[in-house]
């Protein structure tokens, strides 16, 4: 492919370089704003390309080493080689841009991004794959080839020397494993969730003699049946979060970066205001960490989750911290909510008003008929946790102007009854740093009925 100089501009939501050679956007991973060099052009479409930088001409200030030995090939971060404080700045302009061009919410005022004060080993869990010759790490971007690591430097270095440790144990026997689910919990208690074929209990025999995997410290698990879990130790960690303890099964949902969720929760409950009289409904709830916060402050709160591992969680959480004002639904949120007041769950149902939503959906955003239902049955807040910028936008979009896309926000729209329109202004736009070294942000955002 042909040699070009080019100039970066800004940088792409997804932390490449954009600069113009010939008129055409081309987007370069590895580059700076303000940065000339040389690029090799790699993809060429009609509106844009793509290129590999060869030589920069004139580092930029904001530019680092990156401390990683296998940054160039892992896909697990894509910003070190800037510095922390331009990765946030970074984040907001992302933020403020979804929202402008996608959202068409032009007069919102993006706060400063919450960042960490040491923004390494913050990840509590990490999913590595096997490769053929055994070796467990990341996917390299765009492949299924797997990158091996010495030190990830996002995981603790407990959690990396356990996965040295398994790496050496189980490479040659058991050869059917396919992946590992490494995880910690603030107190340093792991869980490792093994998958693929069947391990031989010797396996488990073998690693439970390690101290580092010793079932005390350490449990090592593998299903055995839809629910079930079998191995060494308890299947399950135990998280503390504003003295509620929360049982965190092997397949459910936890947010990585336990000091950001803090923040993070504490924003939820600073925006909702409870006094103590409120229903509040809590959308793909998890394994109930908002739902039970929440619980404490108000006087009912129902949870909706999809993901039966992450429910089971959130019943025996409640129960065991003998919080008796919450119920929770298993299902599909927007199922769920096209069949309010009949849909029963094990320990509840939904029914009435809820005062406050507060939503946390995947990186897809909610499903259009969320948003329909939402308008429909207009809560005085609504409090979005987002994981991803551009859904967000889009979802804001509809709540705000009842624009409603019926093909998840892709394409058409229809807009609902006229009378709807303007029901909900966005007051606060909150991003928080939970994945620092990548181009993902994470956003509290509270929107207040008109």
């Amino acid at each position: 492919m042909a040699k070009k100089e080019i100039e970066i501009e800004r940088l792409a939501s997804d932390g490449a370089g954009v600069g113009y050679i010939d008129g055409k956007a081309t987007f370069v991973p590895g580059m700076l704003p303000g940065e000339k060099g040389t690029v090799r052009i790699t993809e060429e479409k009609k509106s844009y390309q793509r290129g590999d930088v060869i030589t920069i001409f004139n580092p930029s200030p904001q530019r680092q080493t990156p401390p990683c030995p296998v940054y160039q090939e892992c896909g697990g971060c894509n910003l070190q080689h800037m510095k922390y404080e331009y990765t946030l700045h970074w984040k907001r302009q992302w933020v403020e841009d979804a929202l402008r061009r996608i959202g068409g919410l032009r007069n919102i005022i993006v706060e400063p991004v919450l960042g960490l004060e040491e923004p390494w080993r913050y990840r509590n869990k990490a999913v590595l794959h096997r490769d053929r010759e055994g070796r467990f790490g990341y996917y390299r971007p765009k492949t299924n080839d797997v990158v091996p690591f010495a030190d990830c430097l996002l995981l603790s270095e407990s959690t990396n020397r356990r996965i040295r440790k398994l790496q050496q144990t189980i490479v040659t026997s058991c050869p059917d494993i396919k992946t590992a689910t490494v995880r910690e919990s603030s107190n340093g208690k792991g869980l490792i969730l093994l998958e693929g074929d069947l391990p031989e209990p010797s396996i488990i025999h073998t690693l439970t003699k390690d101290e580092d995997f010793s079932p005390s410290v350490c449990s090592i698990t593998y299903p055995r049946g839809k629910m079930d879990f079998a191995g060494s130790g308890t299947p399950y960690l135990n998280e503390y979060l504003d003295d509620i303890c929360f049982r965190v099964s092997p397949r459910a949902f936890l947010q990585v970066n336990p000091i950001q969720t803090r923040k993070l929760y504490s924003l939820i409950l600073e925006y909702a205001k409870l006094k103590g009289t409120e229903e509040v409904w809590d959308l793909y709830c998890g394994i109930g960490t908002i739902t039970l916060l929440l619980a404490k402050r108000a006087q009912k709160v129902v949870g909706i989750e999809e993901n039966p591992y992450a429910v089971e969680d959130a019943v025996y959480n409640a129960r065991e911290n003998k919080i008796t004002n919450v119920n929770f639904l298993q299902g599909k949120v927007e199922e769920t909510l096209k069949n309010k007041g009949r849909i029963e769950g094990d320990i509840g149902r939904i029914a009435g008003t809820p005062d406050i939503v507060v939503t946390d959906p995947p990186r897809a955003g909610m499903d259009p008929l969320v948003v329909q239902k939402l308008r429909q049955i207009k809560p005085e807040k609504i409090i979005y946790v987002s994981c991803n910028p551009a859904t967000l936008a889009r979802d804001l979009k509809m709540l705000v102007s009842g624009e409603v896309g019926n093909d998840g926000g892709r394409g058409s729209k229809k807009r609902e009854n006229t009378a709807d329109r303007g029901i909900y202004v966005v007051e606060k736009v909150q991003p928080v740093d939970f994945f620092p070294w990548t181009s993902h942000v994470e956003c509290v955002e509270l929107m207040t009925r008109l």
